[in-house]
């Protein structure tokens, strides 16, 4: 293992590798694999896995895991005091839980997101986005991606799935940017309230009448005597709007971000439609919409690669990383459209690869589809060094994306 010098340390936080990070990951990669980090407000311990093996190893191995209350009081005690964000009460669902609870809840969901089930979606995403882009077809000359497709998009699916009336679909809107996007504290435990009263309310009238909608479904599920209590059916909404909203709106706008920055491959796919599949795959692969794993915690002393990893210390498998190493991607800087195989890491790994993965790809492919058949000219409308990036890249995109279409 290469030993790194003062002058060699890297600090991942640093927003000034958000608009691309990869150069500092190929660095992290080839000299410290296998990287500690000390967050300077918190004085924990992060330790960033940047290969390939060592990131999909993270995501499976039974002594890295999501629930600090499994470790050792001392130990779970150094984290509490820094996940106390007020979202609490919605962080029991798949995302944050390890099994048996995660095993139980991801049961009781999975049918409302098989493959039969998302592909009877389609005419309707279709539809949805056919209304979006003429609406963004009226812009005179340009319009910006995120805000009249990537942001509406993946909300309005969300809504008509969980049976949202149309009339209360803006409030809803409003609620999901708060809590995915404002970084105002205050505002985000606001909506969080009104999010949960609002759910709260839904969820009863659904048990009186239930319909065809996904929330009735979820609060039917049922295997085996089980049920998903009132507290995880609540985090489980919230994980649709996380897991469901803003990595599609970022797999479209960097998507989109990445065909216009190679166009010899936006030439390719507009001339071999047929690619969109394969597409989407490698925009998961080259720019995904998620950098790394949600948090984890060594349950145990890890070993990686002869570098131990303390008990209680934080894991943080980088997937955009793992996504480029060499070892199982030839020439993993270039972008290809028909990149094969494609074994990315994009949607995670093991127990807790996406649930909403197939609904994401669906989206994405749609949206792509119809906006490369739509507009016969698309190009930046700023500089694309001037975009601004989300401020973590555990969701990763753009904020804004202002195309011109003539």
């Amino acid at each position: 293992m290469t030993t790194i010098t003062p002058e060699q340390q890297f600090n991942p936080t640093d927003p000034a590798h958000l608009p691309d990070p990869h150069p500092l990951f190929r660095r992290m990669r080839e000299q410290a694999p296998v990287y500690r980090f000390v967050g300077p407000q918190t004085g924990r311990s992060f330790w960033f896995l940047t290969r390939y093996a060592d990131v999909q190893r993270a995501l499976h191995d039974p002594d890295i895991g999501r629930e600090v209350d499994r470790l050792p009081n001392e130990l779970a005690a150094t984290h509490r005091q820094w996940l106390d964000d007020g979202l609490q009460m919605l962080r029991r669902n798949v995302l944050n839980l390890d099994p048996p609870d995660h095993t139980r809840l991801r049961r009781l969901m999975t049918p409302a997101f098989g493959a039969r089930t998302v592909a009877a979606m389609r005419p309707r995403i279709e539809e949805i986005t056919a209304g979006l882009i003429d609406a963004a077809a009226e812009c005179d000359g340009g319009f910006d991606l995120i805000e009249a497709v990537a942001l509406p998009l993946p909300i309005l699916v969300i809504a008509e799935l969980l049976g949202i009336p149309i009339d209360d679909r803006a409030q809803f809107r409003g609620w999901v940017d708060d809590l995915l996007r404002s970084t105002d504290q205050d505002r985000v435990r606001s909506s969080a309230m009104e999010f949960i009263g609002y759910i709260n309310e839904r969820i009863e009238q659904r048990r009186a009448q239930p319909g065809e909608d996904l929330l009735s479904q979820l609060i039917q599920a049922e295997e085996d005597g089980d049920r998903l209590d009132h507290t995880e059916l609540l985090s489980s909404v919230f994980l649709l709007l996380v897991a469901g909203h803003e990595t599609t709106v970022n797999l479209i706008g960097n998507g989109m971000l990445e065909l216009l920055r190679h166009p010899d491959q936006l030439a390719r796919l507009r001339a071999q439609p047929e690619l969109i599949d394969s597409a989407v795959e490698e925009i998961l692969r080259f720019n995904g919409p998620v950098g790394h794993s949600a948090m984890l915690f060594a349950m145990a002393d890890v070993d990686f690669d002869g570098v131990r990893v303390p008990q209680g210390d934080v894991v943080v498998p980088v997937l955009l990383a793992a996504n480029r190493d060499p070892a199982v991607f030839p020439e993993p800087d270039t972008f290809d459209l028909a990149r094969s195989p494609n074994r990315h890491l994009g949607f995670g790994h093991g127990i807790h690869f996406c649930l909403g993965a197939p609904l994401a790809r669906l989206e994405g492919r749609i949206a792509i589809d119809a906006l490369l058949r739509r507009f016969a000219h698309l190009a930046f409308a700023v500089d694309p060094s001037e975009l601004e990036w989300s401020p973590s890249l555990f969701l990763r995109g753009v904020r804004r994306l202002p195309l011109l279409t003539r």
